[in-house]
């Protein structure tokens, strides 16, 4: 079977991956809460029934594990392989979380925001041509003490979303455009969750 036939089960598989509504969350904090507030760490865990999909995990994945493309399906599905696929994904949430929030908490009181990843979708060049489907993320923002663990403030599935190029043309055009980006796709998306929340968190407040 070549790559191509490996990557569209794959995609079928990522149809039912389908990213649920913004819920609408009151931001309680006042100005002076979040003045007081300095960021302290930022951690990324994973629901148990997280789902993700992404390429390039599984390709890093299948690298490492010398998994032929006819095997990708059942390999991709693996405990060891979604283990392996979370700790990739990660940093890169982690990074654009801390970027996003750089010189926004600046206080003294040590924070810490606990990410808990719920759906993590990529739609591949195959599932976009084929049936289409997009780019985003939704997790749980769980802002914390970070001497006392107790919770300060939470957003429960808050999503960031961005939009990608469908059908032949739109694939191909969506391709010219990740060529020239100087970040991955992954990292874009946890930069716009990393936004989402920050505006939610500084916005409301006053």
């Amino acid at each position: 079977m070549g790559t191509i036939g490996g990557w569209a089960r794959l995609a079928v598989l990522g149809v039912g991956l389908a990213l649920a509504g913004c819920k609408t969350v009151e931001n309680s904090l006042t100005a002076n809460d979040i003045s007081s507030m300095k960021l302290a760490g930022v951690t990324v865990s994973y629901a148990p029934d997280a789902t993700v999909q992404w390429e390039d995990g599984i390709r890093a994945y299948a690298a490492a594990k010398t998994i032929p493309d006819h095997e990708l399906t059942a390999a991709a599905n693996t405990p060891e392989a979604k283990a392996f696929i979370q700790n990739q994904l990660a940093p890169h949430i982690k990074l654009g979380i801390e970027q996003a929030l750089a010189g926004q908490l600046i206080g003294t009181r040590p924070v810490r925001l606990e990410i808990v990843v719920k759906q993590f979708a990529i739609a591949g060049a195959v599932q976009r041509v084929l049936v289409g489907g997009g780019r985003g993320m939704m997790a749980d923002a769980n802002l914390v003490d970070a001497r006392t663990g107790a919770l300060i403030i939470s957003h429960p599935d808050l999503l960031a979303s961005l939009y990608a190029g469908q059908g032949i043309a739109g694939t191909i055009v969506q391709a010219a455009i990740d060529s020239a980006a100087t970040k991955s796709v992954a990292q874009q998306v946890a930069d716009q969750y990393g936004k989402n929340y920050r505006d939610w968190l500084v916005r409301q407040t006053g």
